[in-house]
């Protein structure tokens, strides 16, 4: 008997009803709304994309030209010449920098100035708590180690000299 029920509803509510008409609706006073029809923004876009198409294409570069777009975009672009140029250039620069530089370190070798590492190193320690006159003075040292360059340059020019002879 539930079966039953059960069934009648389902199929009572899959047979169509008739909508309901009611009598307010029918004896209405109102003017009709007033409805502005336009084209819809989609007809407007449509018509937008066509003419920008058309007036894209008459600005389009011809086959053998470049475009001002294209001149525009490799004005601010590197390329590979100009990095070669500048890389050229900064190699020259600095092989004349080492040439200078050897020539003004090597034009006498008797007025050189031999520089230990740092003459403190014969001393090396915390500078904190020492006492006045605790300090060693290294000026002989450095004295000592210069006279030995010195006596090097000269051994080598000799041998040098030896050798062109």
């Amino acid at each position: 008997m539930f079966a039953a029920r059960r069934r009648a509803g389902q199929i009572a509510h899959r047979l169509q009803r008739t909508t309901r008409s009611y009598a307010s609706d029918a004896h209405s006073h109102h003017k009709p709304a007033e409805v502005n029809e336009s084209f819809g923004k989609g007809s407007i876009a449509t018509v937008g994309l066509f003419f920008g198409g058309v007036l894209f294409y008459q600005f389009t570069p011809k086959k053998d030209e470049e475009s001002s777009l294209t001149n525009f975009i490799s004005k601010y672009t590197s390329r590979a010449e100009d990095w070669e140029e500048i890389n050229a250039l900064h190699t020259k620069a600095m092989e004349q920098a080492g040439f200078d530089r050897n020539l003004f370190e090597n034009a006498s070798n008797k007025h050189r100035f031999v520089d230990v590492a740092y003459p403190e190193a014969f001393q090396s320690h915390a500078p904190r708590n020492i006492q006045a006159g605790h300090l060693m003075h290294l000026d002989s040292v450095v004295e000592h180690y210069r006279q030995q360059h010195l006596k090097d340059e000269d051994r080598k020019a000799k041998k040098l000299a030896a050798q062109k002879e």
